[in-house]
């Protein structure tokens, strides 16, 4: 009999920077002097993620170094310069470093929540088409101890029904893939939203920090904060800058991340919703739903 799980976060990628290619751009441009911010950056524990990040940023105002443009009298540090791109909203120069991710013990309804962040994002997921089921682990929301007994009942009653129509269909026995493939997506159909799969996704930088801050709130889905919970505590100590701003508190035992977005604007939104009760929020979202001119 399959059983209980819940999601696992593994940190399978990350952005790394070809450092001849560097030079010899900077060699080409007249900026070898940012070798020595470079260096610096990597000694302070910056990463190459945020080093290129901050490339990019200073790209815009010809500001890798002093001497290029005639508007700039100082420059400023890698770290200062990522600081000063979350304050002021500079984001899209965060958009050129990804991050991969696979997530197994996952539920579909885990997957169809994340597949809905679309914005620099990849996705990956086991097919429901070509694998065929055997043991059925299910994701298990600790919220439901008080009838666990009951959804272990449910969780034998899909694995049994899923095994005795294979059997009696006789998939086992089938050599013609094309027709196994058809049975196999046929009786997906029939597969528990809660049966534990594997999706591997892709995601850019300013896109993560959004992500993490909507999908840890004390609102969002158990199961999707737990996995975005995981994948800030990976990151965070490894990359000092990258979450610039972040507050944490920890809401029915799981971290919420705060502190993030980088318009004006945004910001008073991100303190209205965060603290606000269940009953507070509907009302406060009602009210904007009439009130176009509000941002969300």
């Amino acid at each position: 009999m399959g059983k209980f799980v819940e999601p696992k976060v593994y940190w399978v990628g990350y952005q790394e920077i070809n450092e001849a290619e560097i030079k010899r751009y900077l060699k080409d441009s007249g900026n070898e002097d940012f070798l020595k911010s470079m260096e610096a950056a990597r000694q302070a524990g910056l990463s190459s993620a945020e080093i290129l990040c901050s490339m990019f940023a200073k790209l815009c105002y010809k500001s890798l170094t002093l001497g290029h443009n005639e508007n700039i009298s100082r420059v400023r540090d890698i770290e200062d310069n990522l600081r000063n791109c979350f304050d002021v909203g500079h984001g899209s120069v965060f958009e050129h470093v990804n991050f991969n991710f696979i997530v197994a013990d996952c539920s579909r309804v885990f997957t169809h929540e994340l597949v809905r962040h679309r914005a620099g994002t990849a996705f990956s997921q086991n097919s429901g088409r070509f694998i065929r089921l055997d043991e059925i682990d299910m994701v298990f929301d600790p919220i439901l101890e008080p009838i666990k007994y009951l959804c272990l009942e449910k969780q034998l009653f899909d694995e049994t029904w899923y095994k005795k129509a294979v059997e009696k269909i006789g998939l086992k026995d089938m050599t013609n893939f094309t027709q196994k493939k058809k049975i196999t997506s046929a009786l997906r159909r029939f597969a528990p939203n809660g049966q534990s799969n594997e999706i591997g996704f892709s995601v850019n930088l300013r896109s993560l920090r959004h992500t993490v801050m909507m999908r840890t709130g004390r609102h969002a889905e158990w199961e999707i904060r737990k996995v975005f919970e995981q994948i800030y505590l990976l990151l965070k100590d490894i990359y000092p800058t990258i979450f610039h701003g972040a507050k944490e508190k920890v809401v029915d035992g799981i971290i919420e991340v705060t502190g993030m977005l980088m318009q004006p604007y945004e910001k008073t939104s991100e303190v209205l919703l965060s603290e606000l009760t269940d009953d507070q929020l509907e009302a406060e979202l009602a009210r904007r739903r009439v009130l176009p001119d509000i941002p969300f």
